[in-house]
């Protein structure tokens, strides 16, 4: 677990200083709005099903615990506003969450160090790390116009990473 933690701490000093603050600016006013989830039963759906495969190989006993601590968990946020003011840009959650897209490593009250920021591809990126896990969220606007939130989790309790998908819209 500690080679983990540290590989993670490596990835996240190698992932900051491949591009510089500020890169790709111009590509964040894409992201700028309210956004509100949307697709709720195809995306609870998919979630579900990655739950279930992630936790088929435990034991019978330990396996629905560990499902509904998943389910617990893993439920996507309702609306983001992301914003940019003053030369500062930032994501808000309705959970009272809030990550500067500065480059910089954030620690949340739960105790999850975020860095967030945007990539060389216009897309926001987030690195984080919680406990025995850790992991990418990626966030990208489709041709449609929806923003796709998608996560990429390790957690040292599964045998693969864990990867889901959240669709978002713009709000008025």
């Amino acid at each position: 677990m500690r080679r983990m933690g540290s590989a993670a701490v490596a990835l996240v000093a190698v992932w900051v200083a491949a591009v510089p603050i500020g890169a790709a600016e111009g590509g964040l006013d894409r992201f700028v709005g309210n956004w509100v989830r949307t697709e709720r039963e195809r995306d609870d759906a998919a979630r579900d099903a990655v739950i279930v495969r992630a936790t088929e190989p435990m034991s019978f006993a330990f396996r629905d615990f560990a499902r509904g601590v998943m389910r617990k968990r893993m439920v996507p946020v309702e609306r983001y506003v992301i914003e940019q003011d003053a030369g500062a840009a930032r994501i808000r959650n309705d959970r009272g969450q809030e990550f500067p897209l500065d480059a910089r490593a954030h620690v949340t009250e739960q105790g999850r160090e975020v860095t967030s920021r945007l990539s060389e591809t216009s897309e926001i990126e987030q690195v984080w790390k919680e406990g025995d896990s850790h992991g990418v969220t990626t966030w990208r606007i489709e041709d449609d116009g929806r923003l796709v939130v998608s996560q990429h989790v390790i957690d040292s309790h599964f045998e693969a990473p864990l990867e889901y998908s959240t669709a978002y819209r713009r709000a008025p």
